[in-house]
């Protein structure tokens, strides 16, 4: 496997229409600022869900790829771009946290936990 320090350049062939669309999203975006951050995390994204977090992958153990709607996804940016959220995945994270680690859920994970003798710990800012 390649250092992971060192890059190689590679070079696609895009239609206008890609481009435009490309660079749209972009402008758009508070996550990439060009065009070779999205084409990685694109690349990265598409293998990932292909293979499904095989062994092998760079993927974290807690990252996903999830689709929302769209009129969701345009809250979210509007979100992000007035500042509440420093970015989309932040919001998602805040969003899933709030649903699943409201006190009262807890409790209850905690407590089927212990009954089934398993460890359950809260990480702080996961």
């Amino acid at each position: 496997m390649a250092d992971p320090l060192e890059s190689e350049r590679i070079t696609i062939r895009l239609d206008a229409d890609d481009l435009t669309m490309i660079d749209e999203f972009i402008s758009d975006s508070n996550e990439f600022s060009n065009r070779s951050q999205l084409a990685r995390a694109a690349v990265r994204a598409y293998i990932e869900m292909r293979v499904g977090g095989k062994e092998g992958t760079n993927a974290k153990p807690n990252e996903i790829l999830v689709q929302i709607p769209s009129l969701v996804l345009d809250t979210v940016k509007q979100l992000v771009a007035e500042g509440v959220y420093s970015s989309i995945s932040e919001a998602v994270a805040d969003a899933a946290r709030h649903e699943f680690l409201h006190k009262e859920h807890v409790e209850v994970l905690k407590k089927d936990a212990n009954q089934q003798g398993t460890g359950f710990k809260i990480v702080p800012g996961a």
